[in-house]
């Protein structure tokens, strides 16, 4: 991005309008409330979305607007996206294949949410990103599951945040991004990227990890799509959400950040068609 178009993004009207205390900021588009994330100057940013259902209201994910709107803003930034997928081999055998399907049914994401993630992908290398999707292992699939061979939720969760971690760490460890490169950014749910995580959740995130191993170099950002996120379980709690939603109901970017190093970036809520 280059500075000519940072400061143009970061001088869109409606930045810097409070909306709720402890820091709340509206903007005019999503690109400028990114362009202002990246002022902080991250090494390692750790996006987390809140995922699509099958069933949600038909508006566009947070997966597809990150690569439509925010990504192209990467461009000659960022070194290096590591995303929360992998990809089947059948190397595995059935146990490969049950695991995939207990992850679909738990997961209840679209079929649409597969060629999102391509697309993804691909525009990242467009943009001169290297990609890295996680690896499993048969052993891994097999921890995926209980006794009755069901998907079981803790064990995904906690294989996810040390296959993502270890993915960060071998990626910076080669110097491709990271520390003393060109940013490198993560990709994946909003669970495992908590810098500072609720106690029920702090098993799960690797934000504390990867901001150790970078000095504080790591930063947080949610993107939230209002029309998925109104009947959450924690976000309600924060004093800030529902100012938030309120301004994204009227059109607006909502940018939060209730620490330096965490970002909740609500995306304008869609208008009902006439």
């Amino acid at each position: 991005m280059t500075p000519a178009l940072l400061a143009l993004l970061l001088a869109a009207p409606d930045a810097g309008t409070a909306c709720a205390p402890p820091v709340c900021r509206t903007f005019k588009n999503a690109q400028a409330a990114f362009a202002q994330v990246l002022e902080a100057h991250p090494s390692v940013l750790g996006i987390g979305e809140y995922h699509e259902l099958e069933g949600a209201p038909k508006v566009r994910s947070a997966l597809k607007r990150f690569t439509v709107d925010l990504l192209p803003l990467l461009d000659g930034q960022a070194g290096a996206l590591v995303a929360e997928t992998w990809m089947t081999t059948g190397k595995c055998g059935a146990t490969e294949k049950k695991a995939v399907q207990e992850v679909k049914k738990v997961t209840q994401r679209p079929d649409t949410t597969e060629d999102e993630l391509s697309t993804m992908l691909e525009k990242a290398f467009d943009h001169g990103l290297k990609n890295h999707i996680l690896l499993l292992s048969c052993a891994d699939y097999q921890a995926l599951m209980d006794e009755n061979g069901h998907l079981d939720a803790e064990k995904s969760l906690l294989l996810v945040r040390k296959l993502v971690s270890e993915k960060a760490l071998e990626v910076m460890e080669k110097g491709e991004a990271g520390p003393g490169q060109k940013l490198l950014v993560l990709y994946g749910g909003a669970v495992h990227n908590d810098v500072a995580p609720l106690p029920d959740y702090a098993a799960y995130t690797f934000g504390p990890q990867l901001s150790q191993a970078t000095d504080g170099g790591y930063v947080e950002l949610d993107l939230l799509v209002p029309e998925y996120v109104a009947q959450d379980d924690d976000l309600p709690k924060e004093s800030w959400f529902a100012p938030a939603m309120k301004a994204a109901a009227q059109g607006k970017t909502v940018l939060v950040s209730p620490r330096p190093d965490a970002f909740f970036l609500f995306f304008p809520r869609t208008p009902l068609r006439k």
